[in-house]
This record gives C-alpha cells, sequence and structure tokens, in this order.
C-alpha cells in the first residue's frame, strides 16, 4: 500500500523522483516479504535456491532505491559513492543470477525444519556459503557509511528534520536487516531472513513523512483560503483597475472597479483580447509590446486609454508584472492601473498656464525694453532715409554718379537688414508655441541678446565682459527659450546696478565647459540679495522689485530644467548676484 501510494504521488508530480525512488522501494520490500513467506515452508532444496535468487533481486532494488532516495532527498549525498555502490551490487546481482544456488550459498544441502514454542514452523538451508556474498556486505557497509556521511551534511547545513528522519529510518533498517541477515548466511542463528521486518522501520519513517505533509498541505490550504478571501476583498473594493492577461493576450481576469470605468461585465470582458480595451490608435503598439514583455518583460510602468462601451475615453497609469510557469515560461500578466483621466486634464490646463504666463513674462519683460527697442530700429530706418535722400540728389546730377548711388544702395540694404533682424528677434522673442530644440553656439545665442540690448546696455552705462571660451561644444535645446533666460537674468542684473555709480555699473558673463555641461554665469556688481532671499529667488511670484511680477526667474527655472540642466543663485565674493545655468552638450 505504502509503495502504491507514493507510485501514485509520483504520477501525479512526475517531477518529484524521490517518490518513484520510494516507491520502489517500498514494492521491492514487498516482494521481499512475499519470498520471505514463502521460503518459511519451503521443503525443496532446488525451490529454496530459486527463492534466494529472487529474494536477492528484491533486495538489490530495495538498496538502489535507498542510495538515490538518499541522494535526491537530502541533496547532500556523494555522487560519486552512490555510483560506487550501484555498481558493487550490480556485480553481486549478476553474481547472484550465475551462481548455481544464488549469491548466499555455492551449495545447498539440505533444507531443515524448526518449530517456534509456539508452534509454528519454518525452514532453513544448511549448504556452503557462497565467498562472493561478502561482496554484498561491502556494499551494505558502503550504504551504512554513504547514508550517515549525507545526514550528517545535512545537519550541518541546518536541515536537521529530513536529515534525522532519513538517516535514523535507514540506518535501523540497514543495521537490523543486514547484521541479522549475515548471522542467518554464516548459520549463527537459525530464523528465517527477516529484511522485510526491518524494513518497517522505512515504512515508520515514510509513513510519517506523508501524515505531516498532509497536516501540513491542511494548514496550507486554510491559509490559502484566508489569503484567497483577502485578495477577493482587496481586488473588489481598491478603487484602482485590475485586469489579468494570458499568454495568448486574452483576459482572464478583471475586478469590479475596472467593470465599472469600462461599463462592461466581467463577462463580457474574460476571454476577449486585450488590445481591445485600448483605443484603435494604440492597439498596434499595444499588440507589439506585450510580444516583447512575453521575452523580455513587461515596462514597469506604461500610460494606456482604455475604450469604455459608451465611448468614453480613460487614461490609465499601469503597473504590469508577468507571470511565469514553472518552466519559466512566460504564463501571462497580472497589471494594477490608477485612473489618471483627470490628472492628465490638470497638467494639460497647468502646462496652458505655464505657456500663457511665459508669454506674459516676455511680453512684460519686452515691454520695458521699448524705448531702447525704439531706438535700434530707429539707427538703421534714420539712415535708411538718409540714403535715400542722398541717392535722389545724386541721381539729379547729369551725368549721374553710378559709383555713388552704388554705394548708398548698398548701405540701405545693410541697414534694412539689420532692421528686419531687430524685427525677427522680437517676434522669436514674442512666439508662443512648444519648445523646438536644435544645435546651436551658447556664445552666438548670449552675443545675439547683448545685440538685442545694446541700446539698453549703453543707455544704462553699463560695462560688459563677455568671457566666451573658445571652441564651446554645442547645445541641444530651444535656441527661443534658453536666450529668454540670457535675456531675464541681463534685464534683472541691469535693474540690480541702477543705484550704483555709472563707472560701478560692470556685467560680467562666462561661458565655460564642466565634464559634459556648459555652464553660463551672470554676474553684476550691484548690492547682491539679501540672505533670507536667496531660497525664494525662483519661487513663483517673489520679487523685492517695484512693479515687477515675480514670475521670471520661476519661468528660467522651469526652462532650464527642461533642458536637463540646473540654475542656481549666489552673492559673489566681490559684491553683488551670481547666477548661473548649467545645459548639457549636445553629445552628452
Amino acid at each position: 500500500m505504502l509503495g502504491l501510494l507514493h507510485l501514485l504521488l509520483w504520477w501525479k508530480d512526475r517531477g518529484k523522483q524521490a517518490y518513484m525512488l520510494s516507491a520502489l522501494m517500498a514494492l521491492g520490500a514487498t516482494g521481499n516479504a512475499i519470498t520471505e513467506l514463502i521460503l518459511f515452508n519451503t521443503q525443496s532444496v532446488a525451490t529454496y535456491a530459486s527463492l534466494l535468487q529472487w529474494g536477492v533481486l528484491f533486495v538489490y532494488i530495495i538498496l538502489m532505491s535507498i542510495v538515490w532516495f538518499v541522494y535526491l532527498q537530502l541533496g547532500t549525498a556523494r555522487r560519486w559513492l552512490a555510483g560506487a555502490i550501484s555498481l558493487v551490487w550490480t556485480i553481486a546481482l549478476l553474481i547472484n543470477f550465475v551462481s548455481p544456488s544464488s549469491l548466499i550459498y555455492l551449495h545447498i544441502d539440505s533444507v531443515i525444519h524448526h518449530e517456534t514454542f509456539l508452534g509454528a514452523s519454518f525452514s532453513v538451508a544448511l549448504g556452503t556459503p557462497n565467498p562472493w556474498n561478502e561482496l554484498a556486505n561491502f556494499g551494505v557497509l558502503l550504504i551504512l557509511v554513504y547514508t550517515v556521511d549525507a545526514a550528517l551534511r545535512s545537519w550541518r547545513q541546518g536541515v536537521k528534520g529530513p536529515a534525522v528522519l532519513v538517516g535514523a529510518s535507514i540506518v535501523t533498517f540497514l543495521l537490523f536487516g543486514g547484521i541479522h541477515s549475515i548471522l542467518v548466511d554464516h548459520g549463527v542463528i537459525a530464523t528465517p531472513y527477516m529484511v522485510s521486518f526491518a524494513f518497517l522501520a522505512i515504512v515508520a519513517a515514510l509513513s510519517y513523512e506523508l501524515v505531516s505533509n498532509a497536516v501540513r498541505v491542511r494548514h496550507y490550504a486554510q491559509q490559502l483560503a484566508l489569503g484567497e478571501e483577502r485578495w477577493q476583498a482587496f481586488l473588489a473594493n481598491i478603487e484602482l483597475a485590475v485586469v489579468g492577461i494570458d499568454a495568448a493576450g486574452n483576459v482572464n481576469f478583471v475586478n469590479p472597479f475596472l467593470e465599472r470605468i469600462t461599463g462592461y461585465t466581467s463577462a463580457k470582458l474574460i476571454g476577449r483580447p486585450a488590445r481591445e480595451l485600448v483605443v484603435p490608435a494604440e492597439r498596434q503598439e499595444f499588440a507589439s509590446r506585450m510580444q516583447a514583455a512575453l521575452q523580455t518583460g513587461p515596462r514597469l510602468r506604461s500610460e494606456w486609454t482604455l475604450l469604455s462601451a459608451t465611448g468614453e475615453q480613460r487614461r490609465l497609469l499601469w503597473s504590469t508584472v508577468r507571470i511565469d510557469k514553472p518552466d519559466r515560461s512566460a504564463a501571462g500578466f497580472f497589471s494594477i492601473g490608477e485612473d489618471i483621466t483627470e490628472l492628465a486634464k490638470t497638467q494639460e490646463a497647468l502646462h496652458n498656464t505655464q505657456n500663457e504666463m511665459e508669454h506674459l513674462a516676455r511680453a512684460n519683460m519686452l515691454g520695458e525694453l521699448t524705448s531702447a527697442l525704439a531706438h535700434e530700429l530707429n539707427q538703421p530706418l534714420a539712415a535708411i532715409l538718409s540714403n535715400a535722400q542722398a541717392a535722389r540728389r545724386f541721381m539729379a546730377h547729369d551725368p549721374p554718379d553710378m559709383e555713388e548711388l552704388h554705394e548708398i544702395i548698398e548701405d540701405i540694404i545693410r541697414d534694412d537688414k539689420r532692421a528686419g533682424q531687430v524685427i525677427r528677434s522680437l517676434r522669436d522673442m514674442l512666439r508662443k508655441g512648444e519648445i523646438e530644440r536644435e544645435q546651436f553656439s551658447l556664445n552666438e545665442a548670449i552675443a545675439e541678446v547683448l545685440q538685442l540690448l545694446k541700446a539698453e546696455l549703453e543707455g544704462q552705462h553699463v560695462l560688459v565682459d563677455f568671457e566666451a571660451q573658445a571652441s564651446l561644444p554645442p547645445v541641444l535645446a530651444g535656441r527661443v527659450e534658453i536666450q529668454q533666460v540670457i535675456m531675464n537674468l541681463v534685464v534683472n542684473a541691469i535693474h540690480a546696478m541702477r543705484e550704483l555709480p555709472a563707472e560701478r555699473r560692470h556685467l560680467r558673463i562666462r561661458t565655460q565647459v564642466l565634464e559634459d555641461e556648459i555652464v553660463t554665469t551672470i554676474q553684476d556688481s550691484g548690492h547682491g540679495i539679501k540672505k533670507n532671499d536667496l531660497p525664494h529667488v525662483f519661487d513663483a511670484f517673489f520679487t523685492r522689485r517695484s512693479g515687477g511680477l515675480g514670475i521670471g526667474l520661476a519661468i528660467c527655472r522651469r526652462i532650464i530644467a527642461a533642458h536637463g540642466g540646473e540654475i542656481r543663485v549666489a552673492n559673489a565674493r566681490g559684491g553683488g548676484a551670481e547666477l548661473s545655468f548649467s545645459l548639457p552638450t549636445s553629445a552628452a
């Protein structure tokens, strides 16, 4: 019964080879018990010898099963010793079947009958012992050493329960069954062979293990049922969408929240291709990502737009894990999604508001420069008018001076381009829209801003010192946005020095490469920033300037951060404020 039970366990769980070995062990003991029972009443010498040969075969099955059971169950046995024992006992088995009277006797002379004190009779053979039987006895001794060694090594590794159970039961069987058989073989005692009786030690151990496993399984089943109940309650009440997807890409589980936001019941969702839950524009990408996730695993977080039964679209942020089978192949996916539809709308509105604020800041800043820009335009326009009037006078000459007229026309063209450049710069600075990134020289961008602010700088008597590092690598950024930052910082510096005497108004601009970043520093010679104000300089609506909006530096920080850089403020050692920002080079 023990053998059949373990055989059934192995049949249900083919990966557990120890069950097959314990089944063979028990079935071998069953065959040996039947053989020993028949030997009790055998009177024929030939029959007795034949039964001994079969008995050795059954013992071989028991011992070989024990050897490899210990190897698999404990995991600490020496493989080479297991192989050596198998070789020794295989040789002994071959000798058993080629010998005329089995491995135990070379020749059986007679079969003698004995009676117990209770009146039961049994048969015992008398004959010449087979010297090859010592090989089998040596094999038993090796199994004993092999088992004790494996049990001790398992104990040292902290696996004490299996070490005691397996080691003690097998050692008891080998000592009792092996010593008793040797004494019977050599005629020291006259009793039947009792190998199957000694096997009861292993039967008790294996039965104890089965009972223990049954108790543990019941305990685990209760814990699993409790965990399942908690899990179902969690999934039913959580305000997150939960979906299970099999390896074929079909939905195999949904929770009530997902049913509510999609408008579909679980009956209509389960079995349906998961890609049909997202909007048509995202289905192809969804399918390709799922195919890739089967091979390499899903992305930690991803966003998809679900399409509800009413046609409403909901944006969800998903966290996904891959579920694997025991063989490590993908069984499917399990995803938890957060509905971020309203958050996305809020972020979009905030983004639009930020763009409007930036546009307002640009307009406000350029409004402060109106007079300077008017002066900048007035010069080329006045020059164009003057040159045109001169050309009209030269054309009145007879003959007209063509060389002089040619020079006048070139001057008109040059001044017209200059005026056009000023107008384009104004248009770019006031333009709204998304950041258009391009590679450009930061030194050239700074020079263009200084040219645009030339009249303002001259009008405020500000001396500019531009230390541009030569061979500066290009940056990949929005040119207009970065120029807005530069202009804002320069205008702030001009304002910071208005109360100083004209000869003390110095503006220093410096560019340099530090590792894979370009750092631009703008330093004024004003009174600096109060220590308590330094942490709040980049806060929105913070300003100490009369009439200021307090959003310029906040916008500067957002623009630099959007380009992967950082903006800082400090008071310079020699006086004044020092603002610097970093931008990664285009190669970074």
